[in-house]
Formats: structure tokens, sequence, C-alpha cells
């Protein structure tokens, strides 16, 4: 992978119930400070009109990309699960290429909670620094990752390059011909076709 487009860093954020939006891990140590959560969190873990979108949070030195989730159930402190995992890159890196890889990584962490607590369950909790360590190193060196996270899931994620529109074809682009080149039947098949459409 490019370097100009590595992630810094990953943070796995929540809605504690009783200390409010707090880092509960991240990957290096001290990546995002307190301060600068603090003036941020606001956007990271926002109000319910915005889960489930991708959030772009570019400020403070940093660019900040996350999915954040919702959810809701009675086995929860306040009946919800409120998270965030987020990718940490330089302030102007261009972060459109890794939206399906938050969005994704989201989907697999709020699947694996529903079927078996991965997020709530204090034991299990403890394996979200190791996941997100394999994750930050795998996607920075390969473009890929391939974690494994029970006998039946595989965290499978790929960044790729969104394709861009080709460009309009102007009429003094498409060529002409502009003398008798002789009997047709001995021309190819694809100059019959483009003769056709003269």
């Amino acid at each position: 992978m490019s370097t100009a487009n590595q992630i810094k860093g990953i943070f796995f954020c929540e809605f504690h119930p009783t200390q409010g939006p707090i880092i509960a891990y991240q990957i290096p140590e001290d990546l995002i400070k307190k301060e600068t959560f603090d003036a941020l969190h606001i956007y990271i873990i926002p109000k319910k009109e915005l889960f489930e979108r991708d959030i772009t949070v570019n400020a403070l030195g940093h660019k900040i990309l996350g999915y954040p989730v919702h959810i809701d159930s009675p086995k929860y402190a306040r009946n919800a699960l409120i998270f965030n995992l987020c990718f940490v890159f330089d302030q102007q890196t261009c972060t459109t290429d890794y939206e399906p890889v938050v969005k994704k990584l989201s989907a697999y962490l709020t699947q694996l909670e529903l079927e078996s607590g991965y997020l709530s369950n204090e034991e299990s909790r403890k394996e979200i620094p190791k996941l997100m360590q394999d994750v930050l190193q795998a996607l920075n060196t390969h473009g890929m990752c391939h974690v494994p996270m029970s006998k039946s899931t595989t965290i499978h994620l790929k960044v790729t390059s969104r394709i861009t529109m080709p460009p309009a074809v102007a009429d003094h682009d498409v060529p002409i011909l502009v003398k008798d080149s002789g009997s047709i039947s001995e021309w190819d098949l694809t100059t019959k076709q483009v003769r056709l459409h003269q």
C-alpha cells in the first residue's frame, strides 16, 4: 500500500452507561488524546439520525473515519449498545477507498455482538485490541486482511480503489473514413460494424 494513504491508527469508542462517550481501545496507544476526543466525541458518537452512516471528521490534525452503530436491546444498560470503530489518517489523506472497509468492519462487529455478545462480554472484549492491530497491520501492508474470529467467522476486508468515470468522447475523437477504401467484404468484423453507423 502507498504510504501516503496508510492508516495511522484505529480506535474503538462507545457510549459507556455511566461515563458517557469514551475511547475503550486504541492502536497505537495515545494516538487520540483525551482532550481531542472530548472535543470531537459529539461527531464520533453522534445523535441517532447519523447512526449507520459514514462519518468523516477532519479536525485537530487528524482525519477520522467511522461508522457509528446503535443496537437496541433490553439486555444492555440504557437499553442500547452504541459504538464506533474508527480509522485515523493524516489530515490531508483521501479516505474514500476506506469507507466501505470501515462500514464492513462495523457490520462484522455488529453481527458478532448479535450472535455471541462479542462487544458486551468482558472476556471477548479483551480481543478487540488484537483485532485492531491485525487489521491495521494487514491493511497497511497488503491492502487486505483475513482475521479469524471463531471457528465459523473470519473477517475479510480489502481496500479497493474506486473506478473513475472515463472522459466524455468528443466527435473529433472518433475516426471516420474520408475516402473509399475498397470492398467492404474484405474488412474485419469490427470495422464493418462501425461502418454501419457513419
